[in-house]
């Protein structure tokens, strides 16, 4: 019974991946901008996405503003940022996962760190690629979570890579061009 529940999930987050993604290809998904203070939403968007972290693995943001008032698109940034910190917390079981951002050159500078499973080179460049499914991945992985967010990135007018190494870890970094309207440092 747990097992066909747990099946019925997985299909049912397929589905709405598969959705998700062809409105995508067609360009069906509005990005609309506008004023978001990034700073007081950064938080909860990553507790959000590691809220099924194991319990040994340790958790922390960096998050050097107060304020950050910019021109973004919030809903889809914060399924962005959601769906890499759950990454994230897929894939270690020990260690950290770190998230963090900075404000330079009218861009917002993103970095989500973990000390996961980690890969090799060449599945780097596979790892936003549709369905590649990372087989030690204990959660619900449809195999669209990163390539979705890859393309809601590039649809912002922003780029997203990943650098990881096998039993250490990776790091996605993610730019998103936006226009500072105010902020307030820490």
């Amino acid at each position: 019974s747990i097992q066909i529940k747990k099946n019925a999930n997985l299909l049912l987050q397929l589905v709405n991946d598969i959705l998700f993604i062809s409105r995508l290809d067609a360009h069906m998904v509005e990005i609309k901008t506008g004023p978001t203070d990034f700073a007081m939403l950064f938080d909860g968007w990553c507790h959000q996405g590691w809220t099924h972290h194991n319990a040994e693995v340790s958790t922390s943001i960096e998050n050097p503003y107060d304020h950050l008032i910019v021109d973004i698109d919030d809903t889809n940034l914060g399924i962005v940022i959601n769906r890499l910190c759950a990454n994230a917390a897929a894939m270690t079981t020990e260690g950290a996962i770190r998230a963090k951002y900075e404000y330079r050159n009218n861009q917002i500078m993103i970095n989500i760190q973990d000390t996961g499973n980690g890969f090799n080179e060449s599945e780097s460049k596979r790892r936003l690629e549709r369905f590649a499914k990372d087989r030690a991945s204990k959660d619900n992985d449809t195999g669209l979570a990163l390539p979705i967010a890859k393309e809601l990135v590039e649809q912002m007018g922003g780029t997203i890579d990943v650098l990881s190494e096998p039993a250490k870890g990776s790091t996605y970094f993610m730019s998103i061009p936006s226009e500072m309207i105010s902020y307030v440092k820490k």
